[in-house]
C-alpha cells in the first residue's frame, strides 16, 4: 500500500476536515497509529484541567473559595475539592 502516492482527495469526506485542521500528513500518521479503532476526543477542557487546578491551587490563600469559584466558573465544594486533593 506504500508504493501508491496518497492525495487528500482518497480520504473520506469525514477526515478531510481532521486533515484540513492538523495537516494531511499528519492525518494519515493518525491513521496509521489508530486505524480501524474507534476514537474518542474528549473535550478541550478536560485536557486543560490539570493546569487550570494547579493555578486554582497557587491562587488559593486560605479564604477565597468564593472568588475562585466565580473566576474559574466552579461551585465552591468543587473548588475546595481541588485544593485539599494537592
Amino acid at each position: 500500500m506504500e508504493d501508491f502516492k496518497l492525495e487528500v482527495e482518497d480520504l473520506p469526506d469525514d477526515l478531510k476536515d481532521i486533515a484540513e485542521a492538523i495537516g494531511f500528513e499528519n492525518t494519515v500518521k493518525l491513521i496509521k497509529l489508530r486505524g480501524g479503532e474507534s476514537l474518542y476526543l474528549r473535550k478541550i477542557e478536560s485536557i486543560y484541567s490539570p493546569a487550570r487546578n494547579r493555578a486554582i491551587c497557587r491562587e488559593f490563600n486560605g479564604r477565597n473559595y468564593k472568588e475562585l469559584s466565580k473566576k474559574y466558573k466552579l461551585t465552591r465544594t468543587h473548588i475546595r475539592d481541588i485544593v485539599h486533593k494537592k
